[in-house]
């Protein structure tokens, strides 16, 4: 079988002998995850992606360059058709070139079966087999080192803190709602996110949430009423102040969640009261398990304290500490006036709906 050189790959590091072996119906799952976690961003050829493999499955984190947007993906061992965790440690962490790994996985079609170990070999490669009608080709691919994890964000969205939380009725409704802003974006335009309270059932028809995004030539509305949502909770502050406007980069908020809104059976929105965005999605998979996914946007910042505010941050951001906590304090960091996460994996595990 063929076996892809990866590009621009250095040596591999193990968590002091732990391993990972695992079996695939279909690679189709792996790879539908791993295009989830792509950003558009001008290095996205070497976009890298942080994988940590634990007896619970394996676990995926992207971060765009400007720390305003993280993208995380879960397979679960129930993903798997088998799955052996295995090792004195509790995780194994490496970096992986995802565009390259996705073009190990597109070798064969979405029928494919896969068999993957790592590490393998003197040099700790990941290695896995791909299998279709009797035709199976062998990859090795060269994984970055990481010693220790990175220092964990804390919980955006902590049991039991405030959140305005939005259940699509339909889950391609989300996507198409925000394909209407594909045509104009661009690094400067933000996207208005207003969510409004609704009084009774009969305001059914009333809209309830608005996307809006404006340049000097053009500009999209999109008005969402309130039997496009299964279910639709705010905060009791959303709630006083009749609603509540936050903004964030239109290009973070298509870039992150594209991908994963497109095929999604399943999608939950929740905004904290920093005005922080979850797009947490139900990923149908072809084996043993669906898959998970959730992308967390910044607010751009407000420079009069209010997170989420209309007023532009011109340079100054409302940065979220380490915590992620409500009321954290602020910092000036982000040139592009955005609450950055700072920090690397772990800015929430909840996938629960």
């Amino acid at each position: 079988g063929a076996s892809p050189e990866p590009s621009a790959a250095t040596g591999a590091g193990t968590a002091a002998g732990s391993s990972v072996e695992c079996r695939l119906d279909s690679a189709h799952d792996l790879a539908a995850l791993l295009t989830a976690l792509q950003l558009k961003e001008k290095d996205q050829r070497d976009q890298r992606v942080q994988c940590e493999a634990s007896a619970r499955g394996l676990k995926f984190v992207a971060q765009s360059g400007a720390k305003d947007v993280v993208v995380l993906g879960w397979m679960l061992t129930t993903s798997f058709r088998e799955f052996r965790f295995s090792g004195p440690g509790e995780e194994l962490l490496l970096k992986i070139p995802v565009e390259t790994l996705l073009k190990c996985l597109q070798i064969f079609t979405e029928r494919a079966s896969l068999f993957m170990r790592y590490p393998c070999g003197p040099s700790g490669e990941m290695f896995f087999t791909l299998e279709e009608d009797g035709a199976v080709t062998e990859c090795r691919l060269r994984t970055f080192m990481l010693d220790e994890a990175p220092a964990a964000f804390g919980g955006f969205f902590a049991p039991g803190e405030p959140a305005s939380v939005l259940r699509p009725a339909h889950p391609e409704a989300w996507y198409h709602s925000l394909q209407e802003f594909a045509e104009l974006d661009a690094p400067d335009v933000a996207l208005r996110v207003t969510l409004r309270a609704t009084g009774s059932a009969s305001e059914s028809n009333a809209a309830v949430v608005v996307l809006r995004a404006q340049t000097l030539t053009s500009d999209a509305e999109v008005e969402l009423p309130r039997a496009a949502f299964e279910s639709l909770e705010l905060t009791a502050e959303a709630i006083a102040a009749g609603e509540v406007t936050h903004r964030y980069p239109l290009t973070s908020v298509l870039s992150s969640c594209s991908r994963a809104a497109k095929d999604a059976k399943g999608v939950k929105i929740r905004f904290n009261r920093d005005g922080v965005m979850s797009n947490q999605f139900i990923l149908r998979g072809r084996g043993q398990a669906d898959l998970f996914c959730e992308a967390l946007v910044s607010p751009l910042a407000d420079v009069a304290g209010t997170p989420g505010a209309a007023t532009s941050g011109a340079g100054e951001v409302a940065g979220l500490s380490m915590s992620g906590a409500a009321g954290a304090a602020r910092s000036v960091s982000d040139p592009r006036g955005t609450a950055g996460f700072r920090g690397a994996a772990g800015a929430t595990d909840s996938i629960g709906f």
